[in-house]
């Protein structure tokens, strides 16, 4: 029984640290990004995407970043498009100051019907035909970033 409670309190700690919002479509058709230039998936096609939702308050989110920064910085070239997108409430002052350190475009989700997020990190990998390849609900790894990424980026 008391094996049953702990397990019982970890999961309501984990309800209370992750947004919850009505089950929909995790992929935004439309973003403003924080310069205020608007984009849809569609002006990507072509591209390889890697969205990725992120929060100021996720130790594994800020542990991520640098991570999708150096991919980033090494593989824009081959066509890789990386967008993180806050979901820090309101214009959060430490969600704001990380954002603007992040080499890649950034967006804050501002909630509603038309983007579900169950977790952070969570990130989506786009291929250059508009398909969602691949969804990721923990922190990616070097390898596993590498792995889902680099063949994406071979196919034309």
């Amino acid at each position: 029984m008391r094996l049953f409670r702990q397990i019982a309190t970890l999961f309501a700690a984990a309800a209370l640290a992750t947004p919850a919002v009505a089950s929909a479509p995790a992929l935004p058709g439309a973003m403003t990004l924080t310069g205020g230039q608007r984009i849809t998936l569609g002006d990507l096609h072509g591209r390889v995407v890697v969205i990725n939702y992120w929060a100021s308050w996720c130790v594994p989110c800020r542990a991520e970043i640098p991570l999708l920064a150096r991919y980033y910085r090494q593989h824009m070239s081959q066509g890789l498009v990386v967008i993180g997108i806050s979901v820090d409430p309101g214009a959060n002052g430490k969600g704001q100051a990380t954002a603007t350190s992040i080499p890649y475009p950034q967006a804050t989700w501002v909630g509603g019907a038309d983007i579900a997020v169950s977790a952070v990190p969570m990130s989506y990998v786009i291929d250059r035909r508009g398909r969602v390849r691949y969804r990721k609900s923990e922190a990616f790894t070097a390898r596993s970033l590498d792995a889902i990424v680099r063949p994406l980026l071979a196919e034309r």
